[in-house]
Parts: structure tokens; sequence; C-alpha cells
């Protein structure tokens, strides 16, 4: 996500980050930035760390696997699904 408030980009900032400065003021994945870019995902990697190490943008980690769904009590779920029918 893009930081609040937002801090200007140098005017040495490539039409890529500005656009993806713009994209990120909603939080958005690496994949999908990449996706509207039209650019590798290894590229907006890239690109997406040196605006977090300039603090342009924040980096968000992803779901602890703790706080992920039991994958047994997802399956006994959709079973119990399936004998409603």
């Amino acid at each position: 996500m893009a930081i609040s408030p937002p801090r200007a980009l140098p005017v040495s900032a490539t039409r890529e980050e500005r656009a993806l400065v713009r994209m990120c003021e909603r939080l958005l994945s690496v994949v999908e930035a990449a996706a509207h870019l039209e650019l590798p995902v290894s590229l907006v990697k890239v690109l997406a760390s040196d605006l977090v190490d300039s603090g342009h943008l924040s980096a968000r980690t992803g779901v602890p696997r703790a706080a992920l769904p039991d994958p047994q009590l997802l399956q006994e779920v959709l079973d119990g699904l399936r004998r409603l029918r």
C-alpha cells in the first residue's frame, strides 16, 4: 500500500514506479500489480521493494499460518454441505 500521507516521488522515478504507487492507494498484491502493469512479477517485486525502501510503499506480509483455517475442518464442512443435497 502507498503510505499516507503520500510522499512525492523523485523526478527520476520511472513511469512504472509512478503507476505502481498510484495503484497501491488500495491494498494490492504484487501479482495483481504485475498484471495491471503488464510486467513480469519478478520486475514488479524489485520495483515495489525499491519503493518500500524509499518510504513510498508499505509492505504487508501474508496471512500467518496460525490464522489459516484447519484443512480438516474445511473438508468436514464441505462433506456436510454435499450431504445436504
